[in-house]
């Protein structure tokens, strides 16, 4: 087990309140839902307890919830029983063309460049033609400070899912509280951006050689 799987294990049961909660949550979710067409399949990607993927539950998707991390799961099966999949997000056991929406809230900056492109590949492999990508980007700039890494640089993931044939929709953002530190006053404001599956094309061009 990796030393990040070992660190989610040990927070899941009080890793909600310090993420902002359900109010940040359901702020996630509608983020979400303004992307996106009503109802369908949803994958959450390093969808963690849950606690967003509820959120999207109760909004009427089909929601199931991908993480590599057994102590977040099992929260996230009292929310969703029987919705859950232990799995790393740049391998997804999923079928191809299989989902009309992937989420991806809160993990490309926690990856390094080649991974975050496999998960974003993966992505787009899974989702159906006319599916929608849904992710969070600039997440450390959000909290005011300068990112270790461009993984989540919104220019550069508008440029991988270029190449992965996925098209902008658009963006947004909300807000909410966070305990993890902020060099900003106020809750922070997140930013979101939507693709759309273009065709069934495979990747366009060189997906790994993205710069910010």
């Amino acid at each position: 087990m990796t030393g990040s799987r070992r660190y989610y294990d040990a927070e899941a049961a009080d890793y909600d309140e310090s993420r902002g909660g359900r109010a940040r949550a359901r702020a996630a979710a509608a983020a979400v839902v303004e992307l996106v067409p009503p109802g369908g399949t949803l994958l959450d990607v390093a969808g963690g307890t849950g606690i967003v993927s509820s959120e999207l539950s109760d909004l009427g998707w089909s929601v199931l919830v991908l993480d590599g991390s057994h102590g977040m799961l099992r929260v996230a099966a009292d929310r969703l029983p029987g919705r859950q999949l232990q799995a790393v997000a740049d391998r997804m056991p999923v079928r191809d063309g299989s989902v009309d929406v992937v989420t991806v809230v809160w993990l490309l900056h926690l990856l390094d460049v080649p991974t975050a492109d496999r998960v974003l590949a993966e992505a787009a492999r899974v989702l159906r033609p006319g599916g929608h990508l849904v992710t969070t980007v600039d997440k450390s700039l959000a909290h005011g400070r300068v990112p270790k890494r461009p993984s989540d640089n919104r220019e550069r993931v508008d440029l991988v899912a270029r190449r992965l044939g996925l098209g902008l929709v658009g963006g947004t953002s909300f807000s909410g509280r966070s305990d993890w530190g902020s060099a900003t006053s106020g809750d922070p404001v997140f930013p979101v951006v939507g693709y759309r599956k273009l065709s069934t094309a495979g990747p366009i061009g060189p997906v790994g050689k993205a710069t910010a």
